[in-house]
């Protein structure tokens, strides 16, 4: 299975035993942006979309769009404070969350950078790899 933010693929096996791509995507997700610095940059997951659609890749998949996740969903995963962190913290608050962003290594110098839309991002991402 290969797993990429809110654009999921997996194999299947059909009854004649020919392997059929399930491509998962979810047309939000290029809309965010980690910041300059970082590597994760989602709109390339859109990028690698229109690639599949102009070049007809879609034909030869079950394509699906993935559900955001509910919080229920990601608190299966994850602790509710962290989940609540997620739903507060925003570029323009996060001074005020010092403990918080130590605590869930959250933060400019960490692999998770708050940005705007970071829990929105949060439920397709997590709903992409649900329905995967």
């Amino acid at each position: 299975m290969t797993t990429s933010s809110s654009a999921t693929t997996t194999l299947s096996k059909s009854s004649s035993s020919k392997q059929r791509v399930s491509y998962f995507y979810q047309p939000d997700v290029g809309h965010f942006y980690y910041g300059p610095s970082h590597p994760m940059k989602p709109h390339r997951i859109k990028m690698a979309h229109h690639l599949i659609l102009t070049y007809g890749l879609y034909r030869q998949m079950e394509c699906y769009r993935s559900h955001p996740a509910t919080p229920d969903e990601m608190s299966a995963f994850h602790s509710e404070d962290y989940i609540q962190f997620l739903g507060k913290v925003t570029p323009d608050n996060l001074r005020g969350y010092g403990n918080q962003m130590q605590k869930f290594n959250v933060g400019e110098y960490t692999d998770c950078p708050v940005f705007d839309g970071l829990y929105e991002f949060t439920q397709l991402y997590t709903g992409a790899s649900l329905d995967g």
